[in-house]
């Protein structure tokens, strides 16, 4: 049950109001109308109401297998209020909500829309989803009403960056918001470059704040051999350990087991992200051809090959192992850049790969786009195609012959870390400005090509599914810390995620001007996370220590932040973790006899 005063007035709003009165949020909202020129003021104590009705709702048409309930959503929304306004005073009820009910003053209310409502938050192509949300600011109270509890959330995060720009104030009006696509993703390439599993949580919190779906993680891949190393001695993880396969984690240390991967799937659920793992076979595959040296295509290690009457048994074991462990209804099998040579053994290892996998779990299979030249076969239609190059596919082609289809395209979404055949950040230029080369316009997920728009769907077409960015390690573990990533996608994923949102032919899409000035301020306080490493400090100076020839038990900070060290066998222990951008470290020290590690922090050392 709602609110019958909300339903009736979101029947009659526009969509295509004018969000003037709005702070700019990232991503902008698809109608704002506004009811005065009043606002809602966050007051010192606060009540969070649950729908008693809907409190235990796992209602959800999206690909994770482990929604969370309306209770969890908003238990992870109370403590980011808390985090963001740390001065509220909190409490979380449940309660029944009839038509006749009235929120009391300094409530934030947590509902679902009727279903008939549900049915009008629309993707890009017509169909409904449950990510859609719509929200009723009045000046002495908050109702958020979902299609879904996902939706809700999504609600949370507009109703905290309003606040959070606001100066803890939100207008007045009725917010009606749903995502054009339901894939809004990033992808990151965990094999060739180690991630801890605490970093790819901050990263779902991180993006969760600019209403990210999904994060597709590369958990697979090798470094290229030359003449100098050859296959069976390039680095090439595999990221997931099992007791069962020893042999694909020879590097333990740097993989994640069954419960930590369990845990980061559900955090990553728990802020509306679903995971989508993949392992890269049969190119990228060395881990298995180290392993197996006999399954390798002839001229090439990384490749498996997939004549070998033990190859398709071997990798269908693999995923048998491992499909149990994941949350999602959708998997990727990666399955680019093989020999072109071999186009009817490629096609029929994927379509054999896509039964196996639906067959032993429910779930579909996506691949990377692959132009495989073959006159008699072809990839199954029940195969999502993920497009990265035109030289490798042509995805409006594949949508025209049935294909649903992700846009990656390696020209607006694509980043490698420290290589020149990528830039290492993307061009915001050409997100903003770019889309045609003749015409301009902002990029969405409709846009493949810049320099012909014929080659690109309707916005409507419903087998675009949406887009993931990406970002690589080709080179390998070359960064000096884990953070590099974060540096690298931080400006410019929002506005991927943001287009993705609403698209840019939308009226109400967001703007440049919207977002330069939401961005700054908004980009530092995503609950959840501390990506910037920020510490907080009374002034420019954060610690300082004056450490005497006789180190003491304790070494006092005079910097008056009060972050006191402890010394035990000559290392000094302070309360921080890592400090982020920008820092002047100033040190005098006596030259050790023996060398070693001088700092150590949760993200790099300096030795």
């Amino acid at each position: 049950m709602v609110f019958i005063g909300l339903v009736l007035s979101l029947l009659v709003c526009s969509r295509e109001a004018i969000a003037r009165d709005l702070p700019p949020l990232i991503p902008a909202v698809h109608s704002f109308t506004s009811a005065s020129s009043a606002s809602f003021k966050l007051p010192r104590q606060v009540r969070v109401v649950i729908d008693v009705a809907q409190a235990q709702s796992r209602k959800d048409n999206g690909l994770t297998l482990i929604p969370p309930t309306l209770t969890d959503f908003a238990n992870t929304f109370v403590a980011d209020l808390k985090e963001l306004f740390p001065e509220t005073v909190v409490r979380v009820v449940t309660g029944e909500i009839l038509p006749s009910t009235m929120p009391s003053s300094g409530d934030i209310v947590l509902t679902l829309v009727p279903e008939s409502i549900a049915q009008t938050f629309p993707l890009a192509k017509g169909v409904p989803t449950t990510e859609g949300y719509q929200m009723d600011v009045r000046t002495s109270a908050v109702i958020i009403s979902g299609g879904g509890p996902k939706g809700v959330f999504w609600g949370t995060r507009t109703l905290l960056q309003g606040l959070v720009l606001g100066g803890a104030s939100f207008p007045v009006g009725t917010i009606r918001d749903h995502p054009d696509w339901q894939t809004r993703g990033f992808m990151l390439d965990v094999a060739r470059q180690w991630y801890p599993i605490n970093f790819l949580e901050e990263i779902c919190a991180w993006a969760s704040w600019w209403k990210m779906s999904e994060f597709h993680v590369h958990l697979s891949d090798n470094l290229f051999p030359s003449a100098t190393i050859p296959f069976t001695k390039i680095y090439a993880p595999f990221r997931l350990h099992s007791p069962k396969f020893p042999q694909l984690t020879p590097h333990i240390n740097e993989s994640y087991s069954r419960e930590e991967f369990d845990t980061f799937q559900q955090k990553c659920a728990n802020r509306g992200i679903t995971v989508i793992p993949e392992f890269d076979n049969p190119g990228h595959s060395a881990v298995f051809t180290q392993w197996k040296p006999e399954l390798a295509l002839e001229g090439d290690g990384t490749m498996l090959n997939l004549s070998h009457p033990e190859t398709i048994p071997l990798l269908k074991s693999v995923w048998k192992e491992f499909l149990p462990w994941f949350h999602t209804s959708q998997v990727s099998i990666g399955a680019d850049e093989y020999n072109f040579m071999f186009a009817d053994e490629y096609n029929n290892f994927v379509n054999t790969m896509s039964e196996f996998i639906m067959a032993e779990s429910g779930k579909k299979i996506r691949v990377w786009g692959t132009r495989e030249p073959s006159q008699t076969t072809s990839v199954s239609k029940d195969v999502v195609i993920q497009h990265w190059a035109f030289s490798d596919d042509d995805p409006l082609n594949l949508i025209e012959k049935g294909y649903d289809v992700i846009n990656s395209d390696d020209g607006f979404q694509y980043t490698v870390v420290k290589s020149g055949s990528f830039p290492a950040t993307l061009n915001i230029e050409t997100l903003w400005n770019g889309a045609n080369n003749a015409a301009g316009g902002m990029w969405y997920p409709a846009i493949f090509d810049k320099y012909n728009a014929s080659n690109n769907p309707r916005l409507d077409e419903p087998r675009l599914q949406g887009s993931i960015m990406a970002s690589w390690n080709d080179l390998g573990p070359a960064a000096s810390t884990p953070l590099e990533v974060f540096y690298e996608i931080r400006n410019g994923l929002p506005i991927i995620l943001a287009a993705n949102w609403q698209a840019a032919p939308r009226p109400m899409r967001l703007t440049r001007e919207q977002f330069d000035a939401g961005f700054p301020a908004l980009q530092l306080v995503a609950p959840g996370q501390n990506l910037h490493r920020l510490i907080k400090s009374r002034g420019p100076l954060i610690v300082e220590y004056n450490i005497p020839k006789k180190s003491p038990a304790k070494i006092k900070d005079t910097s008056g932040n009060e972050y006191d060290g402890t010394v035990n066998n000559g290392i000094i222990t302070t309360p921080l973790t890592s400090k982020g951008h920008n820092y002047t470290l100033l040190v005098e020290i006596t030259t050790p006899k023996n060398p070693g590690t001088f700092l150590s922090g949760p993200d790099n050392s300096f030795i």
